[in-house]
């Protein structure tokens, strides 16, 4: 599902501030990159393409995480410059939460205080996001808040990745400065409480009082399309607690015809069968790192009649049995 969504046509400004630090502006990629405008938007699926295109062309560089240490306010837009403008870090986090659907729909951002350590987490409601793209939104905001405090020893106490973890952990580690862990539920970054008490370096409330003006009128006109597949996805979730899953019962929980279900996944481009499944692959990774449910028991709360069938379809999604998936974790 996260893949019909949107975020910022800025982002594709990051990609071409990338090339010409290259000296590599002479290329189907970089001219393609020139159609895109901080007013318009793309979809996930596009950014991830992007990514993938811009990657094959340097097959040995961590592009993801290089991308993410030249990221500015100019490729974050409003968002970017108002927490530049902000008092704190807290206070840029806070307006970053805020106006995060300003940069992208889909999953947002949420932060937890715990024993002196902050949090900032994304969920994967709306399915898993790409390697890049994850490397790109980590490794970005630790230098947005690197940027934003004038001081580029900042470092996370620790740093989750949801992806496999990949050949060479060793480079994470170093653009980080911290340990990194993959396989985890969540795309996190956890850092020290007393961060957030740092002051921004360019702090002005008065251009802060008029970006904020600036961002609340322009979220006020992006298209909703986010609320339909919101409420998809919640439907599917009750519809496999109550054994209804199908799209007769989706259907009647979403207050439409089957007829008009079909048509509105037609037009985000999405199948029900594909939707149902991806839900399921998301709730069956959380289940099978519960170590208190048995696998048996799992096939029951994702609805299929029986185990084999569930580690069946658990393979065919994710190349791997669902023992193995527990033992990777």
């Amino acid at each position: 599902m996260l893949a019909q969504l949107q975020v910022s046509g800025d982002l594709a400004g990051l990609l071409r501030d990338y090339l010409e630090k290259q000296g590599d502006t002479h290329c189907e990629l970089y001219t393609g990159l020139q159609l895109f405008s901080a007013n318009n938007r793309m979809s996930f699926g596009q950014w991830w393409g992007l990514l993938d295109k811009l990657q094959a062309r340097f097959p040995d560089r961590h592009v993801g995480l290089e991308l993410g240490e030249l990221v500015r306010s100019s490729h974050l837009g409003v968002v970017g410059y108002l927490t530049l403008a902000s008092d704190t870090v807290a206070d840029a986090l806070a307006a970053f939460q805020r106006y995060q659907r300003l940069l992208h729909d889909g999953d947002k951002a949420s932060i937890r205080l715990d024993d002196g350590v902050m949090t900032l987490f994304w969920s994967s409601d709306y399915g898993p996001s790409t390697r890049l793209s994850d490397e790109v939104l980590l490794a970005g905001l630790l230098n947005f808040i690197r940027l934003m405090s004038s001081n580029s020893t900042l470092a996370p106490v620790q740093v989750d990745f949801t992806f496999a973890p990949p050949a060479n952990i060793h480079v994470y580690e170093m653009s980080f400065g911290s340990p990194v862990f993959f396989s985890q539920p969540h795309t996190a970054l956890h850092f020290p409480a007393e961060y957030l008490s740092l002051p921004v370096s360019n702090s002005d409330p008065g251009l802060r009082a008029l970006l904020e003006r600036q961002a609340q009128a322009s979220i006020a006109v992006l298209p909703q399309k986010e609320s339909f597949i919101q409420a998809l996805r919640t439907a599917l979730l009750r519809g496999l607690q109550s054994g209804r899953a199908g799209s007769a019962g989706v259907a009647a929980m979403l207050n439409m015809s089957e007829r008009t279900l079909f048509r509105r996944l037609n037009d985000q481009g999405l199948a029900f069968k594909h939707v149902l499944s991806q839900i399921r692959m998301q709730l069956a990774q959380e289940y099978l790192a519960d170590a208190r449910l048995t696998q048996s028991e799992i096939a029951l709360l994702l609805g299929y009649s029986e185990q084999s069938a569930f580690s069946r379809a658990f393979k065919r999604e994710t190349g791997m049995t669902p023992r193995q998936f527990q033992m990777q974790s």
